[in-house]
């Protein structure tokens, strides 16, 4: 995952699942809910966080695709409530129906995100 524009500390995938830990700020102003934070990208109303397919060969990490974690599906009432005791998980495969890494705008029912409460 970038945080800024740089990818920070890039992982292999082994076996179907993966993990990774990325906080995000849920700011609640007249105009509605947005998200910030260091791995929060893209403008307001159209925020994500990336996930990124590459490769290090020692030199740097050379990207080759990258998938848009879109946040705007989340409902923000139940954002804005949950917004300082709850974790926000999201649930996806990491490979698209071709069998390649999954990559482009990824929203429900290609990601399921959940709240937990009180983590």
């Amino acid at each position: 995952m970038p945080r800024g524009r740089d990818v920070v500390s890039p992982r292999p995938v082994v076996g179907e699942a993966m993990r990774f830990d990325a906080a995000l700020d849920v700011v609640v102003t007249s105009a509605g809910v947005d998200y910030r934070g260091p791995w929060v990208q893209g403008p307001r109303g159209d925020r994500f966080l990336h996930l990124c397919w590459g490769h290090d060969e020692g030199e740097g990490f050379v990207l080759q695709r990258r998938a848009k974690l879109m946040l705007d599906v989340l409902d923000p009432a139940e954002m804005a409530s949950a917004a300082s005791d709850a974790t926000l998980e999201g649930r996806l495969s990491l490979v698209d129906a071709r069998g390649e890494p999954l990559c482009a705008a990824v929203r429900p029912p290609q990601i399921r995100w959940t709240l937990v409460r009180g983590s």
